[in-house]
């Protein structure tokens, strides 16, 4: 039987996170940098153990007012302590909660910039090392991040997005443009089936790309999040693909 993880990110204040848990495997609890309280962070941790959702911890800028999803100008210094105490955090409540936190999942801005930016990359995982060298580090498939994390001797969780379009390098089609995002049922699910089976995507420009996934990863914070989710959860299922966590 085929396998694949599905991962979304929760405890960012939308209302989908307890219908979401029940469809997915790993969650990513925001920790504070772009959103996510001590309280939130507590209730998705107690929401996830009890649907037997792997943790991870998914740091970012410390932008609130953009949702973490542009770069800031701050010193590598500044960046690594805020990065750290957001994970730390998570950790010491999923630890008062009897649980662990299994992996880190960078958010927004910084994903993206990690993604094609070497010191950023290294940066990111020296955080991850310092803090528990047993934790993952979640990112997208076929990036600079991946190459970092090899280097570093971290598992790496290959991710990929069911509901974000790709450009013919394997990168994520930049939010600016309308063509960004994938809305319709059938759409999200062509792309997901093309990952799993056939370890592809199609492009923006309508080529092809070779990607290797471990976890395809769902957006908590947009309105068809639970259609696409469900709709996505019923082909697994018809097709016998099992969801289950990657790490």
């Amino acid at each position: 039987m085929m396998k694949i993880d599905i991962n979304a990110d929760l405890g960012e204040g939308f209302m989908f996170d307890e219908d979401l848990m029940s469809l997915i495997s790993s969650c990513n609890i925001a920790c504070g940098g772009h959103a996510g309280t001590e309280n939130s962070m507590r209730a998705t941790i107690r929401l996830a153990k009890a649907n037997g959702v792997t943790i991870g911890a998914h740091p970012s800028y410390p932008n609130p007012e953009v949702f973490g999803r542009e770069e800031m100008n701050i010193s590598d210094a500044l960046l690594k302590k805020t990065l750290r105490d957001q994970i730390m955090t998570l950790i010491r409540i999923a630890k008062e909660e009897g649980t662990v936190v299994r992996y880190v999942k960078p958010h927004g801005a910084l994903y993206n910039k990690a993604a094609v930016d070497q010191e950023m990359a290294a940066l990111l995982v020296e955080v991850v090392q310092q803090i528990e060298p047993s934790v993952g580090l979640m990112g997208l498939a076929g990036s600079v991040l991946e190459e970092e994390a090899k280097k570093g001797y971290l598992m790496f969780i290959k991710e990929g997005f069911a509901d974000r379009k790709y450009t013919s390098d394997r990168t994520l089609v930049s939010r600016n443009l309308s063509s960004a995002v994938i809305h319709s049922n059938a759409a999200v699910w062509a792309q997901v089936e093309q990952m799993v089976r056939d370890q592809k995507v199609m492009s923006n420009t309508q080529t092809e790309v070779e990607i290797k996934v471990d976890s395809i990863c769902f957006h908590g914070d947009t309105p068809e999040a639970l259609a696409l989710l469900t709709a996505v959860s019923q082909q697994l299922k018809t097709h016998k693909i099992k969801v289950t966590n990657a790490i």
